[in-house]
């Protein structure tokens, strides 16, 4: 097997969760254990491949501990198209909810 792309998220990928809808598709939520939560683009909406170069289009940092779990909330969009995400990390017990 293949790699058919593959992206520098900073810290170890402990969790990662595509985004629910078919619009935004290409975008992966990713807990990076050291360093914070972000969502990586892969491609573009037009193309059906999720190959080619990847770009960090959001990230999330108001934490201190280990970034370990991540989820999209699958209600609609926001307003103005943005995502609810709930994140939580390891040893400081904290759960956070950002968009994205």
């Amino acid at each position: 097997m293949v790699s058919l792309t593959q992206a520098d998220v900073g810290g170890g990928a402990w969790r990662v969760k595509w985004h629910p809808s078919e619009v935004r598709k290409h975008e992966l939520l990713v807990a990076c254990m050291h360093d914070g939560f972000k969502v990586v683009k892969f491609g573009s909406p037009e193309s059906s491949n999720f190959s080619g170069e990847s770009q960090i289009i959001s990230r999330y940092d108001e934490h201190e501990s280990l970034a370990y779990g991540a989820d999209w909330s699958y209600a609609p969009s926001l307003p103005n198209g943005q995502s609810l995400v709930g994140c939580c990390s390891f040893y400081d017990h904290k759960m956070s909810l950002w968009t994205a």
